[in-house]
């Protein structure tokens, strides 16, 4: 039976969703979707706005919008973040810089909103880069209808210990099941719904991190009952479309999920090597899972 609880990834709030398809934030989307650096995730009942990677909006309504103030604050490598939140005067300031940035998005001059907050993440990535956040936001804005052989729907999902699907997959040495979170959700051009878990150089492919692991976690939870999950992500994707952030063309046909390796190589070792590697972790899951291998600076999904 269906848990009544668990609503899912989607905006539920009847008026969010009304002023984001015709009222106040329909304005805000609009600039979005002109703006290739910009890149809308929907969670659940609220939207994430990321560029570079960064966080920079989480919109809850018209007049609740989160920007963490602390992307004003530089110079983390010379005093640490945690004795600045002691400095009362530092934080005051900080506080004065987000109210002021965050009084233009309720203005609605989203435009200058989204300008200004990307230069404050510009100054703050200088001093503190996150390429990983970098390498999963240039997948999102590179992986779209006709422009790739994959589109990506959602990016994190973490599944829910609430859904119908919850993981039952408990790890040796452990008394609790997982509580996974996987990275891609796409649909490929044949139309199937795809959870593609991504994974960066050898080190990432062993112990928690690895791929058997990730490999039972998705067997035991999206694997083990997955007509939840696609309907949860038909209608994530029916909403992306009415807000046209997916192209609505995109369809999915074919509603049991296909697992999916990415692998990204790095620049420690050669490609051979990293290969070899993968291969070694990628037989002892024992079955035959597609893998989709992503060479230096690209970040199309292609079926080779």
């Amino acid at each position: 039976m269906k848990n009544t609880e668990y609503l899912g990834r989607g905006i539920h709030n009847i008026k969010f969703l009304e002023s984001l398809k015709n009222g106040k934030l329909k304005k805000m989307l609009e600039v979005i979707n002109n703006d290739r650096d910009l890149d809308v995730q929907i969670r659940n009942d609220y939207l994430n706005i990321y560029y570079k990677g960064g966080n920079i909006a989480r919109v809850k309504s018209e007049n609740s919008i989160e920007f963490d103030m602390y992307y004003f604050y530089t110079d983390i490598k010379k005093i640490p973040k945690k004795v600045i939140m002691k400095d009362n005067e530092q934080v005051k300031g900080f506080k004065t810089q987000k109210n002021i940035l965050i009084k233009k998005f309720k203005d609605g001059n989203y435009q200058n909103y989204f300008n200004e907050a990307k230069s404050v993440m510009d100054e703050w990535l200088i001093k503190c880069p996150k390429p990983e956040r970098l390498e999963q936001h240039k997948l999102s804005i590179n992986n779209k209808y006709n422009e790739s052989d994959y589109t990506i729907i959602d990016l994190e999902y973490q599944v829910s210990i609430k859904s119908d699907f919850a993981c039952t997959y408990i790890p040796k040495g452990k008394i609790k099941p997982k509580n996974p979170r996987f990275d891609i959700i796409a649909i490929n051009k044949q139309g199937e719904l795809c959870v593609i878990e991504l994974k960066k150089g050898s080190g990432a492919l062993r112990n928690t991190s690895g791929l058997k692991e990730h490999w039972n976690c998705y067997r035991e939870s999206i694997g083990r009952n997955y007509p939840s999950f696609y309907e949860e992500m038909k209608n994530l994707l029916n909403q992306k479309q009415s807000l046209n952030l997916i192209d609505k063309q995109v369809k999915i046909i074919i509603k049991k999920p296909k697992f999916m390796f990415a692998y990204a190589y790095d620049d420690k070792t050669s490609n051979d090597q990293q290969d070899n590697k993968f291969q070694i972790e990628y037989e002892k899951i024992g079955e035959s899972i597609n893998t989709i291998k992503l060479f230096k600076d690209s970040w199309t999904l292609l079926n080779k």
